[in-house]
């Protein structure tokens, strides 16, 4: 009997990796948005990169198996300022001369909330990979889901606005991200 039940047990724990849930797979749709904030000068402003790719694993019995993979088209970044806009790719800003996108790639989704999470994560910016933690709302929509995300950004530990855009009068030193993306699981 104690066999039998060692055996069993044994099984149970071998089988177990194979019985875990993965994560369903969603694609974003148009509508979807990508937006940044910070301050010039004491005031505040915001913008949206108007081109990004991602790629969503997740599921909420399971958040744990969740993956964020994001890609940001850093040429495609509009604040509605002509000025602002021909500085941000720059090299003293985006360079997209030398770094034309910027990643992420997130998982480890924890639950933080009614559908709450929090992932952990690393952006890459001007050849920079630092970990930057995002605050997730999940929240289903039919059969697609909204997936809302923030994040907070200290621009300069990616080398962002340097020289005399390094002050904090002149630029805050954090920016402030904000998606929303809506989502249909992946066929």
């Amino acid at each position: 009997m104690k066999a039998s039940l060692a055996s069993m047990l044994l099984l149970g724990a071998l089988l177990a990796p194979a019985a875990q849930a993965q994560a369903q797979d969603w694609t974003v749709q148009p509508g979807s948005t990508l937006g940044f904030a910070t301050t010039f000068e004491g005031v505040k402003f915001a913008g949206a990169f108007k081109q990004f790719s991602a790629r969503i694993a997740f599921d909420s019995a399971h958040p744990q198996a969740c993956t964020l993979d994001a890609t940001i088209t850093l040429a495609s970044a509009d604040t509605g300022n002509a000025d602002r806009d021909k500085m941000l790719p720059t090299a003293d800003f985006f360079d997209v001369a030398r770094f034309p996108t910027a990643t992420y790639r997130g998982a480890d989704c924890t639950p933080a909330g009614p559908g709450r999470y929090s992932a952990q994560g690393t952006l890459t910016l001007r050849g920079i990979s630092k970990p930057v933690p995002l605050t997730l709302q999940w929240r289903m929509q039919g059969n697609g889901a909204l997936l809302t995300l923030d994040a907070n950004v200290p621009r300069l530990t990616f080398g962002v606005g340097s020289g005399q855009w390094a002050d904090p009068s002149a630029i805050g030193l954090d920016v402030a991200v904000h998606g929303v993306l809506k989502l249909t699981p992946a066929k």
